[in-house]
């Protein structure tokens, strides 16, 4: 049969059923000859530090369970401790549960008590979860991190320029998906909301809203979307970027000076509000107000399930957006909402305020200095080991999504 994209999805769907996968055809032939390939590599590449990222969700159950069975070999022949961390930032019952099954997702293989490998998921509400699925594990909570913006101007163009927004004109970043989970339409009537203030104040400014996500991953909602800005005021103020913004962080790492395009990182630094305005029970984390945060750019958001626990809870500010797991995206937009959103537009002090309140939660919280730190209590032996000369990191991926 052989490991192939057909086995790939055969084995997906089995689980997705309920099915273990342990009973499709040549399951342990498969899984044997991936991890002795696995150990090679390891072997090849003098792997003494292992990062495997969301691991445990059930895309690819084969080779989930021979990354199991090659770290225990290569483990045992290097006569390790634990030399992996295995961490999971989505699971089974986050986003979009209706896809894996049915709880408590029996055929899943369950993270095990393992000699060689630390487990971490994202959130203290994803570690209650997963003590309850999976008992008698020490799960790490180790959150997303964010560059900081200390990081040369690549170009003098900018996308205001580029999109022909107004140089006095406000502009809000989303920096999501074109989908319903992410409620785009809360920005729609925010931004005409918002809009309606300041004419009636008598500025003479725009508004505009910048979504960076595909229009073609779900059409009928980017329709639906079109057809409400229609309705509102603030028709041909919104830019649909349909995917053109390269990731947040890839100026930070490996992105030529001369390559002309733009990144979201741009955007948020140019933008006067990030925003995330999102349902109630879809993120399971929430990356774009840490984003914004270092960025020195406030953002506004939702209380979506778990912005206390990731964002609140340590300090940062921002206007709130009040909803419940019955909101709507299309509620009215709450005058006590632009109140607060037009006052970080319009007054600088307090906007300066917010801006280094939140850089001080971001360099406490989401700083690479902090996760510097906190993996060196999970991994102490690397406090005396030079992995640049004695080992290199490798890092195994199996689902990442925005």
């Amino acid at each position: 049969m052989g490991y192939n994209f057909d086995v790939i999805v055969a084995a997906r769907e089995l689980v997705r059923s309920g099915t273990s996968v342990t009973t499709l055809n040549e399951y342990d032939s498969l899984c044997d000859e991936i991890a002795v390939s696995l150990v090679a590599t390891f072997e090849r590449e003098n792997v003494g530090l292992l990062v495997v990222e969301n691991g445990t969700l059930p895309d690819n159950p084969i080779f989930t369970e021979a990354l199991y069975r090659a770290i225990r070999t290569y483990g045992a022949r290097r006569q390790f401790g634990k030399f992996v961390l295995w961490r999971d930032h989505d699971m089974m019952w986050s986003a979009e549960p209706h896809l894996y099954g049915v709880y408590p997702y029996a055929g899943v293989r369950r993270p095990d008590l393992n000699p060689h490998i630390h487990y971490a998921v994202l959130t203290e509400w994803m570690r209650t979860r997963m003590v309850a699925w999976s008992p008698g594990i020490v799960y790490h909570v180790i959150s997303n991190r964010f560059f900081f913006p200390d990081i040369p101007q690549r170009t003098t163009r900018s996308i205001r320029e580029s999109c022909g927004i107004p140089a006095n004109a406000y502009l809000f970043a989303r920096c999501t998906r074109v989908i319903p989970q992410k409620s785009i339409e809360r920005d729609l009537r925010l931004i005409d909301a918002v809009q309606r203030r300041i004419e009636a104040r008598g500025i003479n400014k725009k508004v505009f809203l910048f979504v960076t996500g595909p229009k073609d991953e779900d059409p009928r909602e980017f329709a639906r979307l079109c057809e409400v800005e229609q309705t509102l005021s603030i028709a041909g103020q919104v830019i649909w970027g349909d995917g053109c913004l390269l990731p947040f962080n890839l100026s930070a790492i490996s992105l030529p000076d001369e390559d002309p395009r733009f990144t979201i990182r741009d955007l948020v630094a140019d933008a006067d509000i990030s925003s995330f305005l999102t349902t109630y029970d879809y993120e399971g984390f929430g990356n774009p107000p840490g984003e914004a945060m270092c960025m020195g750019t406030p953002f506004i958001a939702t209380t979506y399930e778990l912005y206390h626990e990731v964002y609140g809870s340590k300090g940062a500010i921002a206007p709130l957006w009040w909803i419940t797991a019955t909101s709507s995206p299309s509620d009215p937009v709450p005058e006590d909402f632009v109140d607060w959103t037009f006052r970080v537009l319009e007054d600088a002090a307090y906007r300066e305020q917010i801006i280094q309140k939140n850089l001080a939660v971001c360099q406490r919280y989401f700083s690479m200095e902090a996760l510097h730190n906190q993996l060196m209590e999970i991994f102490p032996l690397t406090k005396s080991t030079n992995y640049d000369a004695a080992a290199r990191p490798m890092e195994t991926q199996q689902h990442q999504e925005r």
